[in-house]
């Protein structure tokens, strides 16, 4: 894609400056009084230890600033486009390998459920509020690792299929992109997995405006949709609470169903940090002898030992973070804040490289982004669903991400690596790398 093709949200450096400085600035500046009577929980974020937040945040930014200078100049791509077009069987099998991987995870994800005493009136319940019975489906739902993770093949399934669709102008894939759409539809509803949502129709937007742009077409309001897409999500986030939290326990606390879920949604987001803030005051910068937070999938890979931590260091990774949320903050707002937890794995040099390189490799990826490069293409539209969660959750770390990015690398190791079976290739060396 060419630099005028761009929108300038998609641009991470952009995206975070916005995203931190509200964060951070909502954090540092709502009174103390606000966080007990809104979170029922102390205020830990002050002018002493504010700049423990504003440093990463800085260090993103530059790290994704200095990648965009790196890269200026550099060429564009057509390989992935040229596949789309030319080769339809390889891309079809892709998408069709991955729905049928998604679609296995969640039967596995079903049966677990049934077999753990879920049942058609529970569901009903949860419809019609019943106090506790969203809680009741939760706890019908033990995941297996490294098998109910198969739900995760949903996202790059639809990055491809909507891809495909979007540049051939086809609808091949619409009934299983419905399919996958509402089987995440329920988890993020029932099951209080508002990010397997997020993940679908994030990526699904990015696509689709950025193939938009580039065949010229007209996109109203395209600078604006950050803004309705807060509107938006503040929407959809009120109905999941509304069926798991309101009805059921604060529509006897608070004066409106408007101000909880604005109360509520914002919190989520300061609380992480202030939580985040409390982690690094009791415990200290490195409070463990290995990285763990920043490398979680490798811990919890599958095969490996829930306890493969434990066993390799002599120390469960998770208990400083969880003793301290027990004892001082607020178990019901657990978000540990992903711009602060890197501190827990490294010291304070250490934790500014990490997010210096995050943000270079964010920037190269939005790079590739732009200018056609495979990798670039298909991981981004994915990648700034992880940026969007930093503030909560360090989501490139996690096992959920793992399945996806995996998969990607492997797609593009594959076209790569077979390029010339692509009838328009470009050599390599030229402008059609991928």
């Amino acid at each position: 894609m060419k630099k005028s093709h761009s929108i300038w949200w998609m641009n991470p450096a952009y995206l975070f400056l916005i995203l931190m400085s509200v964060v951070i600035a909502g954090g540092y500046l709502i009174p103390g009084e606000s966080y007990l009577a809104f979170y029922r929980v102390n205020k830990f974020i002050n002018d002493s230890n504010i700049w423990y937040s504003i440093l990463p945040a800085v260090c993103f930014i530059v790290g994704s600033a200095a990648a965009s200078l790196m890269t200026r100049g550099s060429g564009t791509s057509h390989g992935f486009h040229d596949m789309l077009q030319h080769q339809e069987g390889y891309i079809k099998g892709w998408i069709k390998l991955l729905f049928g991987l998604t679609l296995f995870g969640y039967a596995i994800w079903f049966l677990i459920m049934i077999q753990n005493g879920f049942s058609l009136q529970l569901f009903l319940n949860v419809v019609r509020g019943e106090p506790g019975a969203i809680y009741a489906i939760t706890e019908n739902f033990k995941t297996i690792t490294g098998i109910t993770s198969f739900t995760n093949f949903g996202i790059p399934f639809v990055i491809f299929a909507v891809y495909y669709q979007v540049s051939n102008g086809k609808r091949t894939f619409n009934l299983m992109i419905a399919v996958v759409l509402v089987l995440t539809l329920i988890r993020a509803v029932f099951f209080s997995e508002r990010l397997a949502l997020m993940e679908i129709l994030l990526p699904t937007l990015i696509i689709i405006l950025a193939v938009k742009r580039k065949q010229g077409k007209k996109l109203p309001l395209v600078n604006y949709y950050p803004f309705i897409g807060v509107i938006a999500l503040i929407g959809f986030f009120g109905l999941s609470e509304y069926f798991r939290s309101w009805l059921s326990f604060y529509v006897n606390i608070y004066p409106s169903f408007w101000e909880f879920i604005v109360t509520r949604f914002f919190g989520y987001y300061v609380t992480a940090l202030n939580t985040g803030t409390l982690y690094v005051e009791q415990l200290g910068l490195q409070s463990i002898p290995f990285p763990y937070f920043t490398f979680e999938w490798i811990w919890k890979f599958p095969g490996l030992s829930d306890h493969a931590y434990f066993s390799a260091f002599g120390v469960n990774p998770e208990a400083g973070i969880n003793n301290t949320l027990e004892s001082m903050g607020n178990p019901e707002f657990n978000n540990p804040s992903g711009l602060l937890l890197p501190y827990q794995d490294y010291s304070l040099i250490e934790a500014l490289m990490f997010w210096i390189l995050l943000g270079y490799a964010s920037g190269l990826l939005y790079d590739g982004f732009k200018k056609g490069r495979t990798l670039g293409l298909i991981m981004y539209p994915i990648w700034m669903v992880g940026i969007l969660e930093i503030p909560r959750y360090l989501y490139f770390s996690s096992g959920r991400f793992f399945p996806c990015w995996i998969m990607l690398i492997t797609f593009t190791l594959m076209l790569h690596y077979n390029r010339k079976k692509i009838i328009s290739w470009q050599p390599a060396g030229r402008s059609g790398t991928t």
